[in-house]
């Protein structure tokens, strides 16, 4: 079961879904919140496309208040309001246990006139190896969680317990057999999150790595994912800006082999004991 059919929904009324959350997709106590990312992208996507499907998801702002247990899970779809490019959804999703686990506002649009092969940003891909020369390493139990087992990890910089400054560099993708046909808003919005937090590089061993959930979620889909090559892992880099009493602010992107910038992800990580 990879990403993309691991959060898929299905109708029960209008605006709302069922999700059988899965067991192989867990993080501590609940889902991987990529996973529950992912998830709330495709109910904003299911409810835009009964309206207006030429809006494409941009970006999505979620909120994680609590673990999402394995299980029967809802997933609430609102739309806080529509314009004539651009539509506002709010998405609610409540556990088994009835305590709302997540809150989202996801933003969908049409593409807007802008002169053919235009470029506004100066942000630039690192400097990276081939991804085919990085070995992969094993991200999942008794080393990782246990959602690591379906990704391909291949770390070139920021290893944990290293000692090292709080940034992260490698490529990554999916594990061997879990391929999907092709990238979406879904599989590249969650995808961001699969990678350790940059602040495990900077401890001196792996024994001092404390457990760490994100609390606060905010990502930028930049190009269309449907036009990246479903084979090719995509490029990684995050770096912590700062911390404070326990809460750390950290940036994500990820990039194309041929450096166009996919994803830009800001996160609140906090530490959990």
């Amino acid at each position: 079961m990879n990403l993309d059919n691991g959060s898929d929904l299905s109708s029960v009324a209008p605006g709302t879904f069922s999700w059988d959350v899965p067991s192989g997709w867990l993080q501590g106590r609940g889902a991987w919140g990529g996973l529950v990312v992912a998830a709330q992208v495709k109910a904003a996507q299911h409810a835009q496309a009964d309206v207006d499907p030429n809006r494409r998801v941009r970006n999505i702002a979620s909120h994680l208040f609590g673990a999402l247990p394995e299980g029967s899970a809802t997933v609430e779809v609102e739309c806080l309001r529509e314009g004539s490019a651009m539509s506002t959804w709010q998405v609610r999703l409540h556990g088994g246990d009835g305590q709302l686990a997540s809150q989202a506002v996801v933003i969908t649009g049409i593409d807007r006139p802008v002169e053919s092969g235009s470029r506004w940003g100066v942000a630039v891909m690192p400097t990276l190896p081939p991804w085919s020369e990085v070995g992969t390493v094993p991200v999942e139990p008794p080393f990782g969680p246990p959602f690591g087992a379906h990704f391909a990890f291949r770390p070139v910089d920021g290893i944990p317990g290293s000692g090292a400054a709080p940034r992260c560099l490698g490529w990554i993708g999916t594990a061997e057999g879990e391929q999907w046909s092709a990238w979406s808003p879904a599989t590249v919005l969650g995808i961001v999150d699969a990678w350790w937090p940059a602040t495990y590089v900077t401890v001196g061993s792996l024994a001092e790595v404390r457990p760490m959930a994100t609390v606060s979620f905010s990502a930028h889909l930049l190009i269309d994912p449907t036009t990246v090559d479903p084979a090719e892992p995509l490029a990684f880099e995050s770096w912590v800006a700062d911390a404070e009493s326990g809460f750390t602010t950290e940036t994500r992107r990820l990039w194309t082999s041929d450096g166009r910038l996919v994803v830009e992800n800001h996160q609140a990580i906090v530490v959990i004991k």
